[in-house]
């Protein structure tokens, strides 16, 4: 059994700019065609576009869903849920060492 070329059909521009790269946030797809994703990947509306917003909550189940009707590798929805994660995560260990050294900046100072 395979994906109907129709429903590929549907996706190429989506196809192409993951392909292209230039989906660098989920959150891009918003507005592609997002509520006939949805409905294909059998999420629904609400559920699927907050995980557009955090994308670390998409299942790998999910991820390969919409992988199948794009007609792309799972692993480029991995990437760029990936890459955007690292660059949140990283803001938040960079906002997490400059609280400590400001702490122990301010201890040192008392002593």
């Amino acid at each position: 059994m395979a994906i109907p070329d129709r429903i590929h059909q549907e996706f190429l521009m989506i196809k192409a700019a993951f392909e292209s790269g230039s989906v660098t946030k989920m959150s891009q797809l918003d507005k592609q065609k997002s509520t006939r994703i949805a409905a294909l990947i059998g999420m629904n509306q609400g559920r699927y576009g907050a995980k557009l917003l955090n994308p670390e909550d998409f299942s790998p189940s999910e991820i390969t869903r919409m992988s199948l009707i794009i007609n792309i590798d799972p692993g480029l929805i991995m990437n760029v849920i990936k890459n955007q994660l690292l660059k949140t995560e990283m803001e938040r260990v960079l906002k997490n060492i400059k609280k400590e050294e400001e702490k122990k900046l301010a201890k040192t100072k008392k002593d």
